[in-house]
């Protein structure tokens, strides 16, 4: 009887383990609203959108994302920018999206777009390369990945101020995984 009163209770659990991993994923908002609204925050607010591109698999693009949720990142960049991410991968049009902001045989995540509040192209995260193509600098690590973002930041917001900056700058090279 112990017996059948036990299969009875785990008969529920575990049907309701094995329905959950059937369910399929809930659907990612198209890449085109998640960017529309984020235009409609920046013109309300008086900010810029950092638009950042990225993929489950990709690893830079957590560290990315890990260095804007600290709170010193988190506090400056919500002064100045609507943050925002489309996955290429699971928002509904986003492979496309990122092709339109990246330059022809440029590829790789994370790719990040800082766009005014009426969409124009303010900065990149494609350095210019003497004699070479652009290059991604996806999540700025090497000193001229760190130089480059350094300057879009200041040509992009221009409000900025150099104690922000430097602490934006400070974040970024403490966010860096650490290489033993």
């Amino acid at each position: 009887m112990r017996c059948l009163l036990l299969c009875l209770l785990l008969i529920p659990a575990t049907c309701r383990a094995d329905d959950a991993k059937d369910k399929p994923k809930a659907k990612a908002e198209p890449a085109t609203d998640v960017l529309s609204a984020a235009l409609t925050q920046a013109k309300k607010d008086g900010k810029a959108v950092f638009l950042a591109f990225g993929s489950p698999s990709c690893g830079w693009c957590r560290v990315l994302d890990r260095y804007h949720a600290r709170p010193a990142v988190a506090a400056i960049t919500g002064r100045h920018l609507v943050m925002t991410k489309v996955d290429i991968e699971e928002n509904p049009g986003g492979g496309e999206m990122y092709a339109k902001y990246s330059p022809p045989g440029v590829q790789g995540v994370p790719t990040w777009v800082i766009l005014s509040a009426d969409g124009t192209v303010l900065a990149d995260s494609f350095e210019e390369v003497k004699g070479r193509e652009k290059k991604n600098v996806g999540f700025p690590a090497a000193p001229n990945e760190l130089a480059h973002y350094e300057k879009v930041m200041r040509a992009a917001l221009p409000k900025l101020s150099a104690d922000d900056l430097a602490t934006l700058m400070a974040e970024l090279k403490d966010a860096q995984p650490k290489t033993k």
